[in-house]
């Protein structure tokens, strides 16, 4: 018998991405700890996260490469952030990072406040 797609229950893949300019570990844990509850009370699978606590603008961000490269193999249906600064503070550094995320094959989508 074959299944409808409506009739399947579909969980979407959600990666969790925190980052903090404070340098201070538990204020990065405190968001992705707001993003699991989120993620959890909203029916999303969990496949991955990262956290990077940072001081300056530094480029090396090995959480955000690695939810990028997630989002590139299409492992990923959405991006979970507290808000969008998350990701760069300045615009044109944030619409590349958009950018470079919509090349994926399934299109992620933000949570999260601008």
């Amino acid at each position: 018998m074959e299944r409808k797609k409506e009739d399947v229950l579909f969980f979407p893949r959600v990666w969790l991405y925190a980052r903090t300019g404070s340098g201070h570990r538990s204020v990065a844990e405190q968001q992705l700890a707001e993003l699991r509850e989120w993620a959890n009370c909203n029916g999303y699978c969990i496949v991955g996260q990262s956290c990077e606590c940072t001081k300056d603008n530094s480029f090396w961000r090995p959480g955000l490469f690695s939810m990028l490269r997630a989002v590139r193999r299409g492992d990923v249906d959405a991006v979970a952030v507290t808000r969008l600064s998350r990701f760069a503070r300045k615009r044109s550094k944030l619409c590349k990072i958009l950018a470079d995320v919509g090349v994926g094959r399934s299109r992620p989508y933000f949570v999260g406040s601008i």
